[in-house]
């Protein structure tokens, strides 16, 4: 909250334009302002600052709970014919000393396959080596009856190297796979302030905590998307964490991620993008042969937002229940009221568990909110709510949505 004010100044500036801008651009807009201040020049100005192209800064969350990180971001086109070549390297540090750092490279074409391919999307290939440092991460223990009297915290520093394609079959439906080596470093937090994970866990309470071996780690998953008059977006994936040193953290996990976009009111037959009903359903079941053990840092969480920055169970704090298997259902409805200010109000409810055989509908937890977001087109850059419901207090968000 500290740096909230700061973070919605930037977003309100940026959001009157997404496009990539040129440095002439930059330039020409800037000097556009000089010579004569007013709110539209001195909102495009800064926006070609934030959107400028090869280098430009950018804000952005690290982990939830991290900060808001600040840094730089290059990134090269190199079109050539059918095929899309970019390039990028980003990084950002917090001012909480978190940091997340990545080098990509893209690959595309717009129809890979030949004329059979009915597809509107395109082939698209990547190979990335991101790696990040969090120093101060929370822990509650396993399961869902984990207690805020039990909270710890850790620090991870891991780094992955990795290829990912996609290849879109038809207009609904694309297939893909994934290869990434996981490189993890978990360890405790030696502060005389903090309650460090080594003093109250063990191996047995917190598997993987005092050793963590390489990954590969390769999975295949399905991509299903349509758009209108119904909107959907399933992304159902199975895959190995294969340790390659005992293999005694060698795991399984299959993963169905199911989102629903229903459109309420239309303005000439045409959905109104800013006024919009989110169906989501999550569920993620992990399973390991016998004796092996799911490291903690490599389960699933519920609360608040999970460590890709997705919201969960709102009304908790950030990775509030931990465990291999989890389930997840949320509605939402958002609408712009008026410019680029809109309301939004939602529900939550799921669990966590440590045996499939517990993953239900009974004891579910809940959370509801409401709280205000920013617009920008069709798309919101900026969301700050509050979710409620939980029993432990009240849990403010304020920040830029994940996949910004």
């Amino acid at each position: 909250m500290r740096y909230a004010a700061s973070r919605l100044f930037l977003l309100l500036a940026m959001a009157c334009c997404l496009h990539a801008a040129s440095w002439d651009e930059l330039k020409r807009d800037c000097a556009a302002f000089r010579s004569g201040p007013e709110l539209t020049s001195f909102r495009t100005c800064l926006t070609d600052f934030f959107t400028a192209q090869p280098v430009h800064p950018i804000v952005e969350s690290i982990v939830p709970g991290g900060g808001t990180g600040v840094g730089l971001n290059l990134t090269l086109d190199s079109p050539k014919g059918n095929w899309q070549r970019q390039f990028t390297v980003n990084g950002a540090i917090s001012f909480r000393d978190f940091w997340t750092a990545e080098t990509k490279f893209t690959l595309a074409h717009p129809k890979f396959g030949g004329e059979w391919n009915t597809a509107r999307d395109a082939f698209a290939t990547h190979l990335y080596i991101r790696a990040r440092d969090l120093p101060r991460m929370p822990f509650y223990g396993l399961g869902p009856n984990s207690s805020e009297a039990n909270l710890v915290d850790f620090s991870e520093r891991d780094a992955f190297i990795g290829a990912d394609v996609v290849n879109p079959l038809a207009s609904w439906i694309g297939v893909g796979a994934k290869l990434e080596g996981i490189f993890p470093d978990v360890n405790g937090v030696h502060s005389p302030t903090v309650r460090s994970v080594d003093q109250y866990y063990t191996e047995a309470s917190a598997p993987g905590l005092t050793q963590q071996p390489v990954f590969v780690h390769p999975e295949i998953f399905l991509h299903f998307h349509h758009a209108d008059p119904v909107e959907f977006d399933y992304h159902i994936g199975y895959s190995f964490f294969e340790d390659t040193g005992t293999g005694h953290y060698s795991f399984r996990r299959f993963r169905a991620d199911l989102h629903h976009n229903i459109y309420p009111e239309r303005s000439g037959g045409i959905p109104k993008r800013d006024s919009v009903l989110s169906l989501r359903g999550l569920l993620s079941m992990s399973d390991a042969s016998a004796g092996n053990a799911i490291p903690f840092y490599l389960q699933e969480t519920l609360g608040g937002s999970d460590i890709n920055g997705d919201p969960t169970l709102r009304g908790f704090r950030d990775y509030r229940f931990r465990g291999p298997d989890l389930l997840l259902i949320q509605v939402q409805y958002e609408r712009r009221i008026w410019n680029m200010l809109g309301v939004l109000a939602f529900y939550d409810t799921g669990k966590v568990a440590t045996r499939k055989s517990d993953l239900d509908f009974t004891d579910l937890r809940h959370s509801f909110g409401v709280g205000m977001n920013v617009w920008a087109g069709a798309k919101v850059v900026f969301r700050a709510y509050v979710g409620l419901g939980s029993g432990e207090g009240a849990h403010p968000y304020f920040g830029i949505p994940a996949g910004l």
